[in-house]
């Protein structure tokens, strides 16, 4: 249902919000280390997140990405939107470009069901929530 960029955007802001704070900066080579994301794919990533001010970047030597005073109040879905735009909110699960509630697919209503109480979690839950559960051991970023 989501994309491997989301998956991989949740998990690097994630991290960003437990190791880039405090003037702690996370370079792009140890967020790739550290998370088992391959380097390229998500330096393109953490572009986009860094234009949406979900994240701060510095450039250089000393650079890296940090958290700001937006990052932990995030909301799922704005970083949903931001990988996999607004599709995913209204896309069939069979892929019919015009399936809706007068043309329905056979999955139509139950497939909404699922798509809209897992969006309705999504837009609950912050990556402060996230980083919580890492932070105490409940949740991991790896595996």
């Amino acid at each position: 249902m989501f994309s491997k960029t989301f998956g991989y955007a949740l998990r690097a802001v994630t991290f960003i919000t437990i190791h880039g704070n405090d003037g702690n900066k996370v370079g792009l080579q140890e967020l790739s280390q550290a998370l088992e994301i391959p380097h390229h794919f998500l330096g393109k990533i953490m572009q986009d997140l860094v234009r949406h001010g979900v994240v701060d970047s510095v450039k250089g030597p000393h650079g890296g990405f940090y958290a700001n005073a937006k990052t932990g109040k995030t909301v799922l879905t704005d970083i949903l939107r931001i990988t996999d735009g607004n599709l995913v909110f209204s896309q069939c699960a069979l892929g019919i470009k015009r399936c809706n509630a007068a043309h329905p697919c056979p999955l139509h209503d139950d497939f909404a069901l699922c798509r809209d109480g897992m969006l309705q979690i999504m837009a609950q839950k912050t990556v402060s929530m996230l980083a919580e559960g890492v932070v105490s051991g409940d949740t991991f970023l790896v595996r």
